[in-house]
């Protein structure tokens, strides 16, 4: 099933031309990514910022969220395309197209991980608590790209068959920045509904971050949940597009 993942010089090439692809003909480059996010962090920063200020360095709380939360959205919404995009691949060569996802997702990956990283300074700046558990974000986000594969492994299988989901999945996205704590902490969601809350990994994925980002904390808790949903949506994300690609080239 994951005998594809040793063909790294084909899935290094193809992320690499994606990534140069993404900001060929810009003039700031990876800037541009980061003032969307950033701009919309201003905004809801001074929107919530006296409903929420018990909430410790609200700015920053509110920025992590943003860009964290920016890397699912992003990647999955231009993941669910990743093989009708490359429509040739699928019907003119053997590359396993496990792979087409999979290059989609790392560009973003990538460029989130650049994002992120040019974020820990700023945070320095406004009073952030930078600590040791700064080491544990790289090995967070290589556990986050795991399940937005994962979740990419469903969107573009079912993208080739109804091509209309992006319709549908922009609401969900909608929905779930809302329904995750980036504007607000979790401490305002009623007691009697915080379980089923934070069974959301989008939420524990977001307090991870912030907690060794801007609080110099770790919840194992935390980690564990969402290492052990992250492997069951890559796992079952490869069952369920095995099954929806034997009739791609057909329908491509």
């Amino acid at each position: 099933m994951f005998g594809y993942l040793r063909q790294r010089d084909v899935i290094i090439t193809l992320t690499k031309y994606e990534f140069k692809l993404r900001y060929r003909g810009t003039v700031l480059g990876i800037g541009w990514s980061l003032l969307a996010p950033f701009l919309l962090a201003v905004v809801l920063y001074f929107v919530f910022r006296n409903v929420f200020r018990f909430v410790e360095n609200f700015a920053l709380y509110v920025l992590v969220g943003v860009f964290v939360f920016r890397f699912f959205s992003v990647a999955t919404s231009v993941g669910m395309y990743s093989i009708i995009s490359k429509a040739n691949f699928v019907t003119k060569t053997n590359l396993s197209r496990e792979i087409l996802p999979l290059v989609t997702t790392l560009t973003y990956f990538f460029s989130s991980f650049i994002e992120l990283l040019i974020l820990i300074p700023i945070i320095v700046i406004f009073g952030g608590k930078i600590g040791m558990y700064i080491l544990l974000f790289p090995v967070i986000h290589i556990v986050y790209l795991i399940f937005v594969y994962g979740v990419n492994l469903y969107l573009s299988a079912i993208t080739v068959y109804f091509r209309d989901l992006n319709q549908i999945w922009e609401v969900i996205t909608n929905i779930l920045f809302f329904a995750s704590p980036i504007v607000y902490p979790i401490r305002v969601i009623p007691k009697e509904y915080v379980n089923i809350y934070m069974l959301n990994p989008l939420t524990r994925f977001i307090e991870l971050y912030r907690d060794v980002m801007i609080y110099n904390t770790f919840s194992i808790n935390d980690f564990v949940y969402v290492l052990i949903s992250s492997l069951l949506v890559f796992i079952s994300g490869h069952v369920f597009f095995r099954r929806l690609q034997r009739k791609f080239g057909e329908v491509l």
